[in-house]
């Protein structure tokens, strides 16, 4: 079990700097948008809005915002392409590590597009939700109820109001997060299923990646957890085929970091499987576990994972210090 976990671990590893920059890169792409429209706000001359100014300003930010619409789009695309490879390479390393020669099916792609054509879709809303965003605030300094000045801060933010655009490109981040997470975790159990039909006795188990500042109780619960491919993971009511799932709540799903990976006894169980922080610090151990299992031991602060639980300095380098 100790080279496959340490294969494993490898990979898992690679997937979250895959996403950390995926989010970066979408973040980005909104936080030029908001240098665009910043400068075009502040090119408004005296102390109030006019018809015609703000007929033309919504007609360039418009613009910008389909610009970050499709760049956006073939950003994800490729991210998402990424994703999807990594996830469903994940069960033939695992495999090969675990001393076993089998050949692997191609993973149709069909799915992927699925994906692909829905994460268009929540970035299409991204867009329409700034330009609506936008343009009530803008409204405001037409209809004399905020100076040019006002309506700057307002769309900018500042200390005490993080404005329209903060609150953007948390979404933008979030968007690349979850939807790179989900094709990956995808493409994971397409593989294990093609595989199972050649790979006698394979199963799934769950791993808890840690979370630096509060952890769902649920998750960490279904951590080791080990199901038949083709059974969803369980705990309580709440049931999900693998982390992401696109059926389950999104309060299951949003800026989750778990994984589910292959599993074999011949490979040995890990009596003290380990829970990792994003920065690939243990916090807890607990060995294979069942949904009827008690609540999970081991040190886990909720709310402090981070400088204080986990000793991290958080400095730029650091996966963890990107998602606090």
């Amino acid at each position: 079990m100790a080279s496959v976990s340490a294969e494993i671990l490898r990979l898992l590893k690679a997937k979250d700097r895959k996403i950390v920059s995926g989010e970066e890169a979408l973040r980005g792409l909104m936080a030029d948008v908001r240098r665009q429209v910043l400068d075009q706000l502040r090119r408004a001359t005296g102390g109030s809005y006019t018809a015609l100014l703000l007929k033309q300003q919504l007609t360039d930010i418009e613009r910008y915002l389909s610009a970050f619409e499709s760049a956006a789009g073939l950003e994800m695309s490729s991210l998402l392409d990424a994703a999807w490879d990594m996830g469903g390479g994940l069960v033939p390393a695992a495999v090969r590590a675990g001393g076993m020669h089998v050949a692997f099916a191609h993973i149709p792609g069909t799915v992927l597009q699925v994906l692909k054509d829905y994460s268009f879709h929540k970035i299409s809303g991204l867009a329409a939700d700034a330009f609506t965003r936008i343009r009530g605030v803008l409204s405001l300094g037409i209809l004399g109820q905020q100076t040019p000045h006002e309506v700057v801060q307002a769309i900018a933010g500042n200390l005490v109001s993080p404005g329209v655009f903060n609150s953007l490109e948390d979404r933008a981040e979030v968007i690349a997060g979850v939807e790179m997470g989900r094709a990956y975790s995808t493409a994971t159990q397409e593989s294990m299923r093609t595989a199972s039909g050649s790979v006698s006795g394979l199963k799934k188990q769950w791993w808890h990646a840690g979370h630096p500042k509060r952890p769902r109780l649920n998750h960490l619960n279904l951590h080791g957890q080990v199901r038949p491919v083709n059974e969803p993971f369980t705990i309580g009511s709440l049931a999900m085929m693998y982390p992401r799932d696109p059926n389950a709540p999104a309060s299951e799903v949003i800026r989750c970091g778990c994984d589910h990976v292959p599993y074999h006894e011949e490979w040995g169980i890990d009596e003290a499987l380990p829970i990792f922080n994003e920065c690939g610090e243990e916090i807890a151990r607990r060995g294979e576990r069942k949904a009827s299992d008690p609540i999970l031991t081991g040190k886990f602060d909720v709310g402090r994972i981070g400088s204080a639980a986990s000793g991290c300095a958080h400095d730029a380098g650091c996966v963890c210090y990107k998602r606090l």
